[in-house]
C-alpha cells in the first residue's frame, strides 16, 4: 500500500468515529425525544378532553332548555290571553304562521286536491322548535363550526356520539290563537332511542271531540315517527281542559334523561314511565298495548 493511500485511509476512519455519536450522546437524544413525544401527547389528551368537554356542555344545556321550553309550556292555560305567551314565544325564538289561503278553482291543477276544507278553529298559530345545533329546526346553523356539529350529527351514526351523549331530539310546541285568546297548545318531544326514535307527544284544548274522545278527557294512543334513518314509535296524549292533574302530568311528563345519559333510551316504557304506568291502572284510556304492566292489576281496577 502506498503512503498516499494510508494516509486517506486513516483520515477516513477519523472522520467517521468523529461522526458517530456516543452513547452518553444516545441516551441524552432518546430522553430528549421521550420528553417531547410526551409532551404531544399530553397535548393531544387535553385537546381531547376540552372537546369532550364542550361538546358535553353543550348538549346537556341544549337539552334542559328544551326541557324548559315543554316545561313552560305544560303551564299555558286554554283560554288564556295571546299576549300572555308571547313572553315564551320570544324567549325561544318562535315565529308566527298564518293559514294557507284557499286555491282557487281556476287555479287548481287537480280538482280533487282542491276541494273547501273545513275552516280551522284558529286564526293562526305561534310555532316554536329547537333541536341540537339546529338539525331539525327551521334556523339554518351559524357559521363553519355550526355546519359542521349539523354534518357530525346527521351522518354519524348514533353509536358513535353516544359516549359524549350527543343524541339528535328535537321538540316543537304550537299555540293555536283564535279571536285573541289560546285554543290549542301542542307539544311534542322526539328523541334517539336504541333501535329507532322515541317520541312523547300531546294536545290540550277546551273541547277534542274531533279525536272520538266521546267523555274522557285524557286519551292514550301511539304514532308512527319518520325521521331518518329508521324511523320509531311515539305515545300521544289528547287532553281537554277538563283533565286531572295526575293526567297532566302522565301525559307532559318524560324522562329527561333520555336526552343526554350515555346509553339512549330503549323503548316508549323509557321515556314515558308516568304514562304507561297510568295506563296499566285505566287500560280503557288508552288505544296501545299494556303489555308489561303489573300482573296484580287487572283491567276496571
Amino acid at each position: 500500500m502506498g503512503l498516499w493511500a494510508g494516509l486517506r485511509l486513516l483520515l477516513l476512519d477519523r472522520v467517521t468515529l468523529t461522526a458517530m455519536p456516543s452513547s452518553a450522546a444516545l441516551r441524552v437524544l432518546s430522553r430528549r425525544l421521550l420528553r417531547l413525544a410526551g409532551r404531544v401527547g399530553a397535548g393531544v389528551l387535553v385537546l381531547l378532553l376540552v372537546v369532550y368537554c364542550g361538546l358535553r356542555v353543550s348538549s346537556v344545556y341544549l337539552a334542559h332548555r328544551s326541557v324548559a321550553l315543554l316545561a313552560e309550556a305544560a303551564q299555558i292555560q286554554i283560554g288564556a290571553s295571546e299576549g300572555s305567551v308571547l313572553p315564551i314565544v320570544a324567549r325561544y325564538g318562535g315565529v308566527k304562521e298564518m293559514p294557507p289561503p284557499p286555491v282557487s278553482a281556476e287555479d287548481c291543477l287537480v280538482p280533487s286536491f282542491c276541494e273547501t276544507p273545513k275552516a280551522p278553529n284558529y286564526d293562526y298559530w305561534y310555532e316554536v322548535d329547537l333541536s341540537p345545533f339546529d338539525l331539525f329546526s327551521r334556523n339554518l346553523p351559524k357559521g363553519r363550526l355550526g355546519r359542521a356539529l349539523e354534518y357530525l350529527m346527521y351522518w354519524t351514526s348514533s353509536s358513535w356520539r353516544d359516549p359524549l351523549s350527543l343524541r339528535n331530539s328535537m321538540v316543537d310546541v304550537s299555540i293555536d290563537i283564535r279571536a285573541g285568546r289560546v285554543e290549542v297548545v301542542h307539544g311534542g318531544l322526539y328523541v334517539e332511542g336504541r333501535n329507532g326514535w322515541l317520541g312523547n307527544i300531546w294536545d290540550v284544548a277546551q273541547d277534542m271531540s274531533r279525536h272520538d274522545m266521546g267523555s274522557k278527557a285524557y286519551v292514550i294512543g301511539g304514532a308512527f315517527l319518520s325521521f331518518p334513518p329508521s324511523g320509531g314509535a311515539g305515545t300521544t296524549h289528547s287532553l281537554t281542559a277538563g283533565a286531572t292533574a295526575e293526567q297532566f302530568e302522565a301525559a307532559q311528563s318524560f324522562n329527561s334523561e333520555c336526552l343526554t345519559a350515555f346509553f339512549p333510551c330503549r323503548g316508549l316504557h323509557d321515556l314515558s314511565p308516568r304514562a304507561y304506568e297510568y295506563l296499566c291502572e285505566h287500560p280503557d284510556m288508552g288505544s296501545i298495548s299494556t303489555e308489561g304492566c303489573p300482573s296484580s292489576v287487572r283491567p276496571g281496577k
